[in-house]
Parts: C-alpha cells; sequence; structure tokens
C-alpha cells in the first residue's frame, strides 16, 4: 500500500498568503515523512482540484479540505471539482478518502479561546466590559457555512467569561459592520474565523470593522476594538490537520524525513531520466541539469542560492505575489544546486506544481485533455455563466493569459507536441479573466 496526502484550500488571486499557509503545512508534514507523497491542491491556484490526483501514484489517498467550515467550497465545488462520490471514493484501483473540514475539530473551540485570552491578559481587560466577535466567511450559496461560526460563538457563551459573543459574517447576515449594533460592552475582540491571513482577513473584515489595513486596534463608534490573528496560523493547525487524515482510517505515522522528499510521484523518473540522458533540458522558463536548476535566460551576474522548497516558492511567489506559477514573468535572480536526482522534480514541482505529470502523460502519448464545454458544465457556481462565450472572446482570452503561460493550452487546441508543457484545461485564472470580460460586456 502507498499513501498520499492531499491539502484542499481556496487559494488566492490577490493574497499569497491564502495558499502560503497551506503549502507550510505541507513543508511540515513532509519533513515529518508521514505519506509517501504530500502535496496540496486549490480552487484559484495551482495545482487545481481537478488536477491534482493525476499528480500522485499511491492507491490510498486523503484529501483534508483546508477550510474552517463544511459549505459551499466542501460540500459542492471540491466533490464536483474532484469527481469525488462522498467520504470514499473507489477509482480505477484506488480508494479515495474525503475527510472532515478543520472547522470540524473540536480543538478549534481552544483556538478561538485563546484568541481572546491573550487580548484579556495582554490588554489587562476586564472581561465583564467585553464583547466578542467570532467572524466567519458565510454565504447566501450555502447556509451551513455559518454553521462552524455560529458554534464556535455558542461554545464560547456556554463558558461565560465575557459580557456578550456574537457571530458575524463576511457574506452573510448578521453583517460584520452589524457588530456595533449587536453589542454594547466597552471593548469588543474581533475573532476571523479564517484559515489564513489572506486578503479576506488583511483587507475585507478589517474594513467591514472599520480598521484601517495593518492595524489591530483602534476607537470606533466609541468602542475599543482588538483584531485578533485567523485561527488556522495556530501552532496545533498541522497537529490538527493530521488527526483528520487519520479519522479516515489510514495511518500516518511519522517518519524522519527532509524538505525535497514525499512530493506527487507521477512521471518523476522518467523525468530525472530525461535530463540525465541530454544533459540539460530547458522546461518552461527553467534550465535543468543534475548539477543545478536556474532561470533559463539567466542575467545576474551573482545568483542568489536557494536550498530549500520554501525558500523557493517564497522568492518565486510572495513579491511581487505571481498567482499563476506558470506565467513568464519567472524572476532570474535565483539558483538551486542538487545534491540527490530526486532534488530535481522536487524543485520543477515546487516551481511548476502539477506539470511534471503532464509532461510524462503526454511523452507516453497518454495525455487527455478536457474541452472547454466539459469544464464549463460542471461549473456550479460563478462560473457557469462562461457557457455564452463565443469564440471571439475565447480567442481574447487564450491571448491574453495562455499566450502569458508556460503551458500550452491542449484544451483548446487539442494536441501539443513534446517539446511543450501540455495544459489539461482551462483554469480558474482563465476563468475568472473570461468571466470579467462578460461583467464588462
Amino acid at each position: 500500500m502507498t499513501t498520499a496526502l492531499i491539502l484542499a484550500g481556496h487559494g488566492s488571486h490577490i493574497s499569497p498568503n491564502t495558499a502560503g499557509l497551506v503549502w507550510q503545512y505541507v513543508d511540515i508534514l513532509r519533513s515529518w515523512g508521514v505519506a509517501d507523497e504530500i502535496t496540496a491542491c486549490f480552487w484559484k491556484e495551482a495545482p487545481f482540484f481537478s488536477c491534482v490526483l493525476d499528480t500522485v501514484e499511491a492507491d490510498e489517498i486523503v484529501i483534508v479540505p483546508m477550510f474552517t467550515a463544511q459549505g459551499y467550497f466542501t460540500q459542492t465545488v471540491i466533490p464536483a471539482e474532484m469527481c469525488l462520490d462522498g467520504a470514499v471514493t473507489h477509482r480505477d484501483g484506488r480508494t479515495i478518502r474525503y475527510s472532515q473540514t478543520l472547522g470540524d475539530h473540536p480543538y478549534l473551540a481552544q483556538v478561538v479561546r485563546q484568541r481572546v485570552e491573550d487580548v484579556l491578559a495582554t490588554k489587562r481587560l476586564d472581561p465583564d466590559e467585553v464583547a466578542v466577535a467570532v467572524i466567519g466567511h458565510g454565504t447566501l450559496r450555502n447556509r451551513n457555512s455559518r454553521d462552524a461560526t455560529r458554534q464556535q460563538a455558542d461554545e464560547l457563551r456556554k463558558i461565560n467569561f465575557v459580557a456578550e459573543v456574537v457571530d458575524v459574517y463576511l457574506d452573510d447576515v448578521p453583517f460584520i459592520s452589524d457588530v456595533y449594533q449587536l453589542t454594547q460592552s466597552a471593548y469588543l475582540i474581533a475573532v476571523p474565523f479564517f484559515l489564513a491571513p489572506g486578503s479576506h482577513v488583511t483587507e475585507d473584515v478589517p474594513r467591514a470593522l472599520g480598521l484601517q489595513v495593518g492595524q489591530s486596534s483602534a476607537a470606533i463608534q466609541g468602542r475599543c476594538v482588538y483584531y485578533t490573528p485567523p485561527v488556522g496560523t495556530d501552532e496545533s493547525i498541522v497537529e490538527l490537520i493530521l488527526e483528520l487524515a487519520g479519522r479516515t482510517g489510514l495511518p500516518f505515522a511519522r517518519t524522519k524525513s527532509n524538505s525535497w522528499n514525499c512530493f506527487p510521484k507521477v512521471g518523476c523518473d522518467e523525468f530525472i531520466e530525461t535530463v540525465a540522458q541530454t544533459g540539460e533540458l530547458i522546461f518552461g522558463q527553467l534550465r535543468l541539469s543534475l548539477e543545478q536548476v536556474c532561470p533559463a535566460d539567466v542575467v545576474e551576474a551573482h545568483l542568489q542560492r536557494i536550498d530549500t522548497p520554501a525558500q523557493l516558492r517564497t522568492h518565486l511567489r510572495d513579491n511581487p505575489f505571481r498567482p499563476l506559477a506558470t506565467s513568464d514573468d519567472l524572476p532570474h535572480d535565483w539558483f538551486v544546486p542538487i545534491t540527490a536526482p530526486a532534488m530535481l522534480h522536487g524543485i520543477v514541482e515546487t516551481v511548476y506544481p502539477g506539470a511534471v505529470a503532464d509532461w510524462a502523460a503526454n511523452h507516453q502519448r497518454q495525455f487527455v485533455s478536457v474541452p472547454l464545454e466539459e469544464t464549463l458544465s460542471r461549473q456550479v457556481g460563478m462560473f457557469q455563466t462562461l457557457s455564452r462565450l463565443n469564440e471571439k472572446q475565447i480567442q481574447h482570452n487564450i491571448d491574453k493569459i495562455c499566450d502569458r503561460c508556460v503551458r500550452h493550452p491542449t484544451w483548446h487546441f487539442g494536441e501539443t507536441s513534446l517539446e511543450q508543457i501540455p495544459c489539461k484545461e482551462a483554469c480558474n485564472f482563465w476563468m475568472s479573466a473570461a468571466k470579467e470580460q462578460l461583467n464588462d460586456g
């Protein structure tokens, strides 16, 4: 039996922190060696929900949804994109287990309480003069998404250690701004029941509260407001992920590993062998050899040495944020020395998540793309309107998005040469641009 652990998150086109936190969890889990293959997937970033299962070889797979609530994404989007039948899916000789969300774990109530207690202690507040607002995302598309946030508020009320507790929402009622009508206490502690410090946590929620971006406290509408970090940054979260994965029935024991182990394995051996035979391979904007990986068109005299996946990922995606990993604007000022052949695949997987598996399938003449019509037919939310796209609009977005990507849009043209990296289907980045075009008329 071989095992794979996949963390399914939301991702973002705005902030590197949303997926970045999930990748931090992946890095830790890889260092613990808890499964043969460990990776992440996202709605808005690569590797995408619909493609990630093609990158792992394991016959026993566990997917842990990195969301704080059971709701629209965990109950509708992820199952649709990953073709899941429920908690257990049997497909092509593999068993795919879909775990509970992080928000289902009872320990998160302790994390929320600790956030409140930290503010009470550091600011020396009288609990009888304090209101707590547990802030969730919420969505009118699935009212169940409110349940986890409401439950956290209920748990705080039960222990009766502050004067008032309310639950408010970014995209549902009561809205965040309603907190000033719902509470009366002089002090307000706002706890974002979100996983990562992404754009919702750093921009949208503070703005709704009346805080400036970057502020953690302020006087607003006659109250002293204190804003805590999100629950997902607590150091306990990785342990909770492992516990939720284990509840599916598979063992996930820790074994000592290193940061370049436990990557998805599909195409790995063929990829390394190809580089060894050719001596050097240009892959997208990368120049690969068994000695090092660096940008193909290096122009810097002094390159920054990078030694870990975390360093590499941060350097290439965070500043400025590159939400499309395969966009043709890869920084040119770095290199990674290779100390073992397996590192080669890990480096490329870090730069271009999922690309090696598609490259290998193309070389084996087994690559199958998904036509745009089929991709759009399974959309259940904001992208349903894309069925109205005409050929001129489709081509416009291929020119706009795909021409700036190192992958070839096989989903549109039907074939890809062996020198190219194929693209299985229209990605979230492409569909978002197409939707914006439709909205603009």
